[in-house]
């Protein structure tokens, strides 16, 4: 068994959090990315009904048909798409296609990114956000700087009980955030430090 979190499900956003990731983060680094074939849209469940048809969306709407218009033919379809790497190795301009696979490694931890097939209702929530603990004010921040442009904090940075400095920020994604510079940083060189007996702590919330 494999467990990996986070996993990230954009509408159509896949491939443009990825490159703000890269962006922002100094040691980010893109280990896959897969595409689906240029033309692919969002299916629209609340949209099935209409009569006029979207151009472009022949495909895959023909997919949902001959799946009964249910979100598992759709799923289904997606994964035979990642299978078909001729397909794969056909789209021509990555910004106009929607991510199938992505893995993102920031920090040692690897986030799993795709884009979703189907609208869905729901989008990202506070109720889960990703840690990232820093080692330098400088770092801090850059990636909270970078991360709240045309998002918002939902934490203003500022030196707490808990961290130096910490900033809880919800990107321009509707990905949550939480940066945490603690008082006595990690030091990764020297594992028998004084510092590492001092570990991050994440906030403490009353």
């Amino acid at each position: 068994m494999i467990l990996c979190l986070p996993f990230l499900m954009f509408q159509g956003r896949a491939q443009e959090a990825i490159d703000h990731y890269l962006d922002t983060f100094p040691d980010a680094k893109l280990l896959e990315v897969l595409h689906h074939p240029e033309g692919t849209e969002i299916f629209d469940p609340a949209a099935e009904n209409d009569d006029a048809t979207t151009p472009g969306a022949r495909s895959t709407r023909e997919e949902t048909a001959a799946g009964g218009g249910s979100s598992e033919a759709i799923e289904g379809s997606a994964d035979r798409r990642l299978d078909d790497t001729a397909a794969m190795e056909a789209v021509v301009d990555w910004e106009k296609t929607l991510v199938a696979t992505a893995q993102l490694r920031v920090g040692g931890q690897v986030l799993m990114i795709q884009d979703s097939l189907v609208k869905q209702d729901f989008d990202f929530t506070p109720s889960m956000s990703i840690a990232v603990v820093v080692d330098t004010a400088e770092e801090f921040s850059r990636i909270t700087e970078s991360l709240a442009e045309a998002g918002e904090y939902l934490m203003e940075p500022g030196d707490y009980e808990f961290a130096q400095n910490f900033a809880w920020v919800k990107d321009r994604f509707g990905v949550t955030w939480q940066i945490n510079h603690p008082h006595v940083a990690p030091d990764p060189e020297n594992p028998d430090s004084a510092a590492n007996a001092a570990p991050a702590k994440a906030p403490e919330w009353s």
